[in-house]
């Protein structure tokens, strides 16, 4: 299916304009029904009366997992933050966060913070019930919990796994948790949940998953959003679009889902979910039917076009239309306003590389831009996630690896196989031999210790039932470090409160923007939390550790760390800094790829099989590959829609989803169903229906929720919004999406695979 601005109109539904690109929309006027439960004002903060107002502005960084990296202004009265605001002179925040940085004062002053260190007293699991105890007791019972882990081990602190990932992003972030988990030689987690299939996708053509900098969106004559909702994701960057479209720029989207964007793009191209790499094919076919494509740039920078060409040549338009739900029409309108542009620029989303065969889909986008001589020029490039910000802190430093012993075995694990290196050692796996906990297909050691900070497995890791399994197990030792008692939280023998990020000093690195942010300490801790810097060096000393690593002060630490281009004490009083980048990206033709050219074909073996999918474009899906290829087991292919679980503006992955002002105003824990779906299955809006997915060792796992008819889903899909609390489901059911997720690996780089569900829906 293909829809032109000029019939976008025609079956609108309400996310299709429930943002405009005129700017960053905070949603008030979104009309995405709500749920029941009313809109809870957000509290009044009055600080402390006296004769004398001290008013103090800090400038902090937002450091959520979200590419953008709100540069923010604090306004504190008497010790009590009243306010916050965006930098006005920040390039991308401009005066504005989203709306959930207007809400952070909401998060920071809840009174559902956890205020103290608490022991479990009672039964794991939702309902758990803690009791105060002060640090002291709380360092000395973690620290004896954890050596009596490490002396059951094979390998000591092998038995010990750390498991993070966004909840609070920079240097403050993981410093004393690095430091720690180095010192006991624990085991690695690959934290490859969110982008890493597409890191390899991109870097197997290109040398590099880098890209220009949004600021470059301005001056591009066409935009491309391709698996993108900037709505939810980096809404910043719908201002620079605005701009670009004000200057006379096309607005081309590929999506699925049908995003505020899609509705107001000039051509919104929407696949059948899997089946991009094929598009690709049609688009590039008409392309150079039409001879569009740079032939000059080609022969210069290219190599095994031929192939490219003979892979192309293997696929008729009836094929691709079949297998893309997309008329060569529309694909061929894109082509030709893509191609006929002046510069042309791309941004590739995350949500669709978290596929089965999410590595070969972003590997097939960027050589449209090859064939159209797209790479190096102004306006022009493909953007994924830019890392280049992250080259100004000294990481080496950060992470102390000269504390691990030099004797250390240390294995790694994925984050997204969680459930199953969890799993208990009588759980008997699919082959009916195979027994305990498994890494990447293999047996591995038994996991004896988890610390979980920054993170909330239970609602954000794929096939939660499996986590479930894992952390109920009587044998292993649990402790969580988090503002909020979280669905996790509950499970934990032992609970620390950390501190908010306006209650700490900062350095942020952006993962979409060129900038590297400073965050002021702009208020003391809250209660009796500390930052998880302090938490993880008084664990340190407890266990014995005296290495001068677990005494460094915050500020000393941010000062050693930082490799910028600015003194520490310039960055403070600037606010940010931005790492010297070529501009215009890649301008010098330079690839970091064997060839040292753009590679049509990689037979490399470094991102990926070549002899298990093709080397030029693989076009297999989780629904036609065979399970050694990355398919969906026989009963997944079985079922009847493809479950897409996207992210809401109104949170970021599980966070926000308790704050008064966002608890409520959306519907958390309902399924959009397209019209033409919804008849056949005889349900309306409102109706409660049950969803049913096939996981992990053939296990039937179904969850309800109530229906949401939308032309916002497309036939054939459904979506529930990702990762939302159990603990917060209206229904009292606790269930959350993520019981119903994929969690196989991808085709590249073990990325998550949350979007190769497929679920049957029964109404009720």
């Amino acid at each position: 299916m293909g829809i032109n601005r000029r019939n976008f109109l025609k079956g609108s539904t309400a996310f299709a304009v429930s943002a405009s690109v005129v700017g960053c929309s905070n949603d008030d006027n979104d009309p995405i029904k709500l749920a029941e439960k009313p809109i809870v004002e957000p509290t009044t903060i009055t600080p402390p009366v006296k004769e004398k107002v001290d008013k103090t502005v800090f400038h902090t960084t937002c450091p959520r997992n979200c590419g953008d990296r709100c540069s923010l202004m604090v306004t504190v009265e008497n010790d009590v933050a009243t306010s916050i605001t965006g930098l006005d002179t920040h390039p991308i925040t401009a005066g504005t966060p989203c709306v959930k940085g207007h809400a952070y004062l909401q998060s920071v002053y809840s009174p559902d913070r956890i205020k103290t260190p608490m022991k479990r007293v009672g039964p794991k699991g939702p309902g758990a019930k803690f009791e105060p105890i002060t640090w002291d007791e709380a360092n000395k019972a973690i620290a004896a919990g954890l050596k009596e882990a490490i002396a059951k081990s094979k390998n000591g602190g092998n038995g010990v796994l750390q498991y993070s990932y966004s909840g609070y992003n920079g240097v403050g972030a993981g410093i004393g948790a690095n430091r720690f988990f180095n010192k006991i030689g624990s085991r690695l987690l690959e934290r490859n949940i969110c982008a890493s299939a597409g890191y390899a996708g991109m870097s197997s053509v290109l040398g590099t998953f880098d890209g220009p900098s949004p600021e470059d969106y301005a001056n591009t004559k066409c935009f491309v959003s391709w698996g993108t909702n900037e709505q939810a994701t980096n809404i910043h960057q719908l201002k620079i679009i605005n701009k670009a479209r004000d200057n006379g720029a096309k607005i081309l989207v590929v999506n699925p889902a049908r995003t505020p964007l899609a509705s107001q793009a000039d051509v919104w191209l929407r696949p059948r979910p899997g089946t991009d790499a094929t598009l690709v094919i049609g688009i590039a076919k008409c392309i150079i039917e039409q001879g569009l494509e740079d032939k000059d740039f080609i022969k210069q920078n290219t190599q095994d076009y031929d192939a490219y060409l003979a892979r192309l040549a293997e696929f008729t338009h009836e094929q691709i239309e079949k297998a893309t739900d997309v008329k060569k029409t529309d694909y061929q309108e894109f082509a030709q306003l893509y191609a006929n542009a002046e510069c042309s620029i791309m941004r590739i989303g995350y949500g669709m590389q978290r596929n089965l065969n999410g590595g070969r889909m972003v590997r097939a986008i960027p050589t449209l831009a090859a064939i159209t001589g797209n790479i190096g020029k102004k306006g022009a490039g493909v953007v994924y996630l830019n890392t280049q910000a992250g080259g100004l802190m000294d990481w080496g430093y950060i992470g102390a690896g000269n504390l691990t012993p030099k004797d250390a075995v240390r294995d790694t694990v994925s984050m997204n196989e969680l459930g199953k290196n969890l799993l208990p050692i009588d759980y008997v796996h699919p082959d009916g031999k195979t027994k305990g906990p498994l890494s990447k297909g293999k047996p591995s050691e038994p996991i004896n210790a988890v610390i979980i900070y920054q993170s909330n497995p239970m609602v954000i890791a794929p096939n939660t039932e499996l986590v479930r399994k894992g952390l109920e197990r009587d044998d292993i030792f649990l402790v969580g470090i988090d503002l909020f008692q979280t669905d996790t939280m509950d499970y934990v023998d032992y609970l620390l409160p950390t501190s908010s990020f306006i209650e700490q000093e900062n350095i942020a690195d952006s993962y979409h923007g060129y900038f590297c942010n400073h965050s002021s300490k702009a208020i003391e801790y809250l209660h009796d939390s500390k930052p998880d810097i302090e938490i993880f060096q008084g664990l340190g000393r407890a266990m014995g550790f005296s290495d001068p690593e677990f005494s460094e002060s915050i500020n000393d630490i941010m000062k050693k760390a930082w490799k910028g281009n600015i003194s520490y004490d310039e960055l403070v009083k600037k606010h940010y800094d931005q790492p010297k980048v070529e501009y215009p990206f890649l301008s010098s033709l330079k690839f970091n790829t064997p060839s040292g050219k753009i590679e049509f074909k990689d037979v490399s073996n470094k991102h990926f099989d070549s002899t298990l999918f093709n080397p030029v474009i693989d076009t297999g899906t989780p629904e036609t590959d065979d399970v050694d290829h990355k398919g969906m087991t026989d009963a997944e292919k079985g079922r009847a829609f493809r479950l897409l679980s996207p992210a809401h503006p109104k949170k970021n992955n599980s966070q926000w989803a308790n704050v008064k002002y966002i608890e409520g105003t959306y519907p958390s824990h309902s399924v959009y169903i397209n019209p033409a779906d919804s008849s056949k299955l005889g349900v309306q809006d409102g109706d409660k229906v049950e969803m049913t997915a096939t996981r992990y060792n053939n296990e039937k796992v179904s969850i309800q929720y109530d229906v949401i008819i939308s032309e916002m889903s497309a036939p054939g899909s459904v979506f529930v919004w990702k990762n939302a609390w159990r603990k917060l489901n209206e229904n009292g059911s606790s269930t959350a999406v993520n019981m119903l997720t994929n969690n196989e690996l991808s085709d590249m780089n073990s990325n998550s695979t949350f979007m190769s569900t497929r679920v049957d829906i029964k109404a009720l």
